[in-house]
């Protein structure tokens, strides 16, 4: 029996995406992954809290939460995974470790600088977006970057052999079944 999960391109026109955006020339700044086809909930590494770039981490997003109510232009481009069964739980387990021990993961804000100069560094506990989900696609055996995992940038998933499902407006997707 086959599972399915979900991979979210995002630019969220906030500050920061949008200097990432400046720095990468890609449409997409921010990368999450949803085990839903509607995509309410989004697991990644970004802030914590609406009014701070600074106080960011692992994060679990939801459409109709505060964040996306505020940055409600919201960009996204969906991919839909058919993966097995195993690794669809190996996904969910180190989800639910993450959550679980939350307050021990952080966002890389050193990495994000050595790594635009090509520097790849991996820091214990610590991630950016695309960092983070490649790292989950990779341990569960479901594909691999032709890159170091800490070297994935948010256009390295457009290279892989993912079966895009939406474009458009975050808040106006609606799961078709």
């Amino acid at each position: 029996m086959t599972k399915k999960i979900y991979i979210l391109l995002m630019h969220t026109n906030t500050v920061p995406s949008k200097l990432i955006r400046f720095f990468t020339r890609y449409e997409f700044s921010h990368v999450g992954i949803s085990l839903e086809k509607n995509c309410d909930k989004i697991y990644s590494f970004g802030r914590k809290t609406l009014h701070s770039v600074i106080n960011c981490g692992f994060t679990i997003e939801s459409k109709n939460g505060e964040f996306f109510n505020n940055f409600n232009k919201t960009k996204c481009k969906i991919y839909e995974l058919e993966i097995t069964e195993e690794q669809y739980q190996t996904v969910t387990k180190i989800l639910q470790h993450m959550h679980d021990y939350k307050q021990q993961y952080k966002y890389d804000f050193v990495g994000v600088i050595l790594r635009y100069f090509g520097i790849p560094i991996q820091i214990k506990n610590k991630y950016v977006c695309s960092y983070f989900v490649a790292s989950v696609l990779e341990q569960a055996n479901i594909c691999e970057f032709n890159k170091n995992v800490c070297m994935v940038v948010p256009k390295d998933f457009d290279q892989q052999d993912f079966h895009e499902i939406y474009h458009g407006s975050y808040n106006l997707y609606e799961a078709n079944e």
